[in-house]
């Protein structure tokens, strides 16, 4: 069954200018799609899944970017977008990448089935020339110092550019101006992108969509059209509103600079919308390769993480401070006691691990952790652990943040570690998380840092994984920030998760035992030599 099927006249199934022809149908074209995926069929149906695909199709926004989370379908829903026009013998769409041979095997390799008997496709010019004269060209981008000459004055209709990060902010807009016509067709512009840091011109431009915490777009924002004036050769410069008014309110003294006699500030100003592909919603691409979602978790750590979850942050924010053979002449390093006693807890009650260690010195002698722990647990934990090792409320610390807050009534004379406390000195680091972290890496260069054997050998029951292991694997999470003010700036905890996989719950407590200072009394020990 081919896209011709659909074909109703002037309209396609999902319908025309944005309007269905017959909802109903489009189920029922659907649910048949899946069957016949299920049942094993070679041949396609060619039709919007439900979700992102058809949000993607219906969206009018002047530029529309999609993708995010990897199996989304971001490429074929694409490829179906030509379809709205080409029944028109003066339409001309365009399909844009950066390199041409990434072109041939990401949209033409997925383009080519749906309009394989509707349309010759050309090999030496990279096009699809439909029955009725109407054509679908693809271009490559390598020479961007190129692409004003290749393309200005050429009406696009239709542009689609795969993998938008791979181009410049110059080369975005230098084709958005192209994307006009004369032929009565309603302009399409689409991008498809995987998340970038936040550093990448796209990520500054879709940024509204981005929870800057986690990464992760908001979900309440996905699909929602913005506007906006671009003032300048910078996206930074970019006049945002929610509406038209809006953007022209908050630059009317620039905006107007620009409207000649009669002209609307309306016609100056774009849309713009971004939607989020989703690998649940692919259902027909689910049964063709269930293992697919699996191949991406394998990858391991950040990596897999950014696939699955669509995080758009840095991969590259900072450089790691310990090296493993670091963490190793601390594991075998003589103990280093004071006979002073402090404990550590670094508190979760959900998915992460409640950890609380006892240190003489700076000598971690036990460690005990949790997983799924309540608060009154919490408490009950914390005040056991502290009896066994006779450990003074005042010499336990703790981390107060969030769910930390649990244990502040019950341990009032414990020290409250809080992140984003003022450092001792904030001219040296950026908070007193920031302190304590560099603290501990330089300490452990130093060879101050000791952990004891039996702790080393214990075996974290949910991961297989001994506490040596876990250790090694959390000192990643260690990296320096890079920032511009000259202080040092750990990374944050949703980048530590990134780097590492899983929350960094052991090496989080080891370094916290730094909130203390000078109290610790590092000396030597005698007659260990």
């Amino acid at each position: 069954m081919d896209i011709s099927d659909y074909i109703i006249e002037e309209d396609l199934v999902y319908g025309r200018d944005n309007l269905l022809v017959s909802h109903d149908w489009l189920l029922h074209v659907q649910e048949e799609s899946l069957l016949k995926a299920k049942d094993g069929y070679k041949d396609d149906i060619f039709a919007p899944q439900a979700g992102f695909q058809e949000k993607v199709l219906e969206c009018e926004a002047d530029v529309l970017i999609i993708g995010g989370k990897r199996g989304g379908g971001k490429t074929f829903v694409m490829g179906l977008t030509p379809a709205y026009d080409m029944h028109n013998p003066l339409f001309s769409g365009y399909g844009f990448r950066k390199e041409e041979g990434d072109l041939q095997r990401g949209l033409i390799k997925s383009i080519k089935p749906i309009y394989n008997d509707v349309a010759l496709y050309k090999e030496s010019s990279l096009m699809f020339e439909f029955k009725n004269k109407a054509t679908l060209k693809f271009e490559h981008l390598q020479n961007e110092n190129e692409i004003d000459r290749r393309f200005r004055g050429v009406e696009m209709p239709l542009i689609l550019i795969d993998e938008l990060p791979q181009i410049s902010e110059k080369t975005f807009f230098t084709l958005l101006a192209s994307n006009r016509n004369t032929i009565g067709a309603r302009n399409k512009f689409i991008a498809s992108c995987n998340p970038v840091g936040k550093k990448h011109w796209v990520y500054k431009l879709i940024s509204w969509y981005i929870d800057e915490d986690t990464g992760e777009i908001y979900p309440e924002r996905d699909g929602k059209i913005r506007y906006l004036f671009r003032a300048s050769d910078s996206v930074d410069d970019v006049i945002w509103g929610n509406s038209k008014e809006e953007v022209y309110l908050n630059g009317k003294e620039i905006i107007d600079d620009y409207l000649g006699e009669g002209e609307s500030y309306e016609d100056l100003i774009i849309s713009i919308c971004f939607i989020e592909g989703d690998y649940s919603n692919n259902k027909i691409f689910k049964v063709k390769d269930p293992s697919y979602k699996g191949r991406l978790a394998a990858q391991g750590g950040k990596t897999s993480r950014k696939d699955i979850k669509g995080i758009w942050m840095d991969e590259e924010t900072s450089s790691t401070l310990l090296k493993s053979s670091d963490f190793e002449n601390m594991f075998n390093n003589f103990p280093q006691t004071t006979g002073v006693r402090h404990a550590v807890a670094d508190v979760a009650l959900k998915e992460d691990f409640f950890v609380i260690g006892a240190f003489d010195g700076r000598h971690l002698y036990d460690i005990e952790y949790f997983h799924h722990v309540t608060s009154d647990q919490a408490i009950d934990y914390v005040k056991k652990f502290l009896e066994k090792h006779d450990i003074r409320e005042e010499n336990f610390a703790y981390d107060a943040n969030g769910i930390g807050l649990y244990l502040e009534g019950f341990f009032k004379k414990s020290y409250k570690f809080n992140n984003k406390q003022p450092a001792s000195n904030p001219k040296l680091w950026n908070n007193q998380k920031s302190e304590c972290a560099e603290r501990f890496t330089l300490k452990v260069k130093e060879l101050k840092y000791s952990v004891d054997k039996s702790v080393l050998d214990r075996r974290i029951n949910k991961t297989g994984q001994t506490v040596e292991e876990r250790l090694q694997k959390e000192r990643v999470a260690l990296q320096r920030k890079e920032t511009d003010n000259g202080r040092f700036e750990i990374i944050s905890k949703p980048q530590m998760k990134l780097e590492i996989g899983h929350s960094p719950d052991f090496i989080e407590m080891m370094f916290m035992l730094e909130c203390f200072g000078d109290k610790i009394k590092q000396r030597k020990n005698i007659g260990m030599l």
